[in-house]
Order: structure tokens, then C-alpha cells, then sequence
């Protein structure tokens, strides 16, 4: 069962990856995204790490249609809440669903952790939000909420339980419910 909460939040997500806002994921979507990642980061577009920084956009989105087994190359706003609604009435212990935030976790340390320490400064994180069109504004209560140990800095684990409550937790205060911006 998809809760209200939960519903708000997946639509929001969808609205964060649909780059261009003409409510459809497709490929243009992400790969947009990944030429913004390049651009924030002052990376050469014509380097070996900006093409990987397009291919891994891409394989997000190849991913994302394998997943929802969806033979169209978009993805409509049913199509997304009704993929997250499927994974969590059949899902038995979520390990469908775990596996997924585990590989968004390493796809967002794989594009914004620029200097590959393994872990999310607020400067990356702010990127990464700017990237996706989040306002700044957002930047800062998303960035506490999701450093739980306030080191300043969030780890991968703290980045997989944020996701994990963000997809999972009908919570309105657990921390992640705001990785993407405001959502409420």
C-alpha cells in the first residue's frame, strides 16, 4: 500500500528528474542533467570524465525503464507512482526497493562527491540541488536533516537511510523526506 505521504513525495521526485517539466521522463530529461552536473562542475566538456558524467545519466534512465518494464521510452507521472506502488505491495522485505535506493545513493556520490572522498560536503550538496533545479533555499534544512551525526558532511550511509526515508517513511520529520527540496 502507497500512503498519501508517499504518493506527495515519489510526485515530487518525478517533477525533480523531469528536467524539462512536460511531464514525461525521457532520455533528454537526463541526459540535460548531466550536462548541468559538467557545467556546475567547470569540467571540460569534451573530457573523458564529462562523457562518463552523460553515460551514467543515461544508464539511469535505461535503468529506471527496466525496472518499471516499461516498453515506451517516457515516463509518465501513472507510470512512476504506479512502479513505487507495485514495489511496495509485492516487495517482500523491500529488496527490490533497497537495491534501488543503494544504486541512486552511488549514482548521486558517483556525480556529485567531486572529490571523491566519500562523502556529500554541503557545497555538493548544494550542487547537486542547484543541478536539479532546487532553490539554495532548500539546500540548507535538506543538508541537516540529512547529516545525522553533523560532521558537516553526509556519508554514504547517512545518504541510504535518508533515501530509505524518503521512499519508505511516512514520517513527515525523518530525516531524507527533504533530499530533493521541499516536497510538503
Amino acid at each position: 500500500m502507497i500512503s498519501e505521504i508517499q504518493k506527495r513525495k515519489f510526485h515530487h521526485f518525478f517533477n525533480v528528474l523531469d528536467f524539462d517539466k512536460n511531464g514525461c521522463l525521457q532520455p533528454e530529461d537526463f541526459v540535460n542533467i548531466g550536462r548541468r552536473i559538467i557545467e556546475a562542475r567547470s569540467i571540460d566538456a569534451s573530457s573523458r570524465r564529462a562523457q562518463l558524467i552523460l553515460v551514467k545519466s543515461h544508464q539511469l534512465y535505461i535503468q529506471l525503464l527496466a525496472d518499471s518494464d516499461n516498453p515506451e521510452l517516457s515516463v509518465t507521472l501513472y507510470d512512476w507512482i504506479e512502479f513505487f506502488r507495485l514495489q511496495l505491495i509485492k516487495d517482500v522485505g523491500n529488496r527490490i526497493l533497497e537495491y534501488y535506493i543503494h544504486r541512486i545513493s552511488r549514482h548521486i556520490f558517483d556525480l556529485f562527491d567531486a572529490n571523491r572522498d566519500q562523502l556529500i560536503s554541503k557545497e555538493e550538496y548544494t550542487h547537486m540541488l542547484t543541478v536539479y533545479q532546487i532553490s539554495e533555499g532548500n539546500c540548507a534544512r535538506g543538508f541537516r536533516e540529512m547529516d545525522t551525526n553533523n560532521d558537516g558532511f553526509i556519508s554514504s550511509e547517512e545518504m541510504i537511510n535518508g533515501l530509505r526515508n524518503f521512499f519508505m517513511s511516512n514520517n513527515l520529520d525523518a530525516p531524507g523526506n527533504r533530499i530533493f527540496g521541499e516536497w510538503s
